[in-house]
């Protein structure tokens, strides 16, 4: 009886997989320059949505979730706090809120290549608004554990690419002033 618990016991723990999760956010020198660039004023971040609120992971093969703390739109949200810091345009007592919704947020861990993918609204204040999708590739890998891992690490660089593609939309400098 007992070699049976004791196999029992080794197949759970390999079938519960590993929790693979990601690094806190990373400002962009890129991305802080291209906010600089436009010379805009005083933004705050107004709270972020989604379309899935508070969803923290997401499945990676049979590998485990990948995941983010606390949220998807939380870590992104912070992100672009983090940006505009950096900027030297955040003001959180300021009348120009931006907030977003996080229509989606998935990715992709093939075998040669990966990608996060993202759709994001953008919304002012004044209600106006625009929307980007953005994709973020990377290597692959057979191995689901490196696979997944490699999905996490890639997330950091992934949600830079979206500030990126966000703030240099030529519909950014319009809501965001």
């Amino acid at each position: 009886m007992k070699p049976m618990l004791l196999a029992l016991a080794a197949s759970a723990t390999f079938l519960a997989g590993c929790t693979y999760n990601v690094a806190p956010y990373g400002a962009s020198v890129e991305n802080v320059g291209a906010i600089k660039a436009y010379k805009l004023k005083p933004v705050s971040i107004g709270k972020f949505e989604s379309s899935r609120p508070g969803n923290a992971s997401i499945t990676c093969r049979a590998a485990g979730p990948v995941t983010v703390s606390p949220s998807f739109e939380s870590y992104i949200e912070k992100a672009f706090v983090d940006e505009l810091k950096l900027a030297g345009i955040y003001d959180p007592s300021s009348p120009l809120v931006l907030s977003g919704k996080l229509e989606k947020v998935d990715f992709s861990s093939g075998i040669t290549d990966g990608s996060w993918s993202f759709t994001l609204t953008v919304t002012n204040a004044r209600k106006e608004s625009f929307t980007t999708e953005s994709k973020f590739s990377f290597s692959g890998s057979f191995v689901a554990e490196k696979a997944c891992q490699e999905v996490a690490q890639a997330f950091g660089p992934a949600v830079q690419k979206l500030v990126s593609d966000v703030v240099r939309d030529p519909k950014f400098p319009r809501i965001a002033n």
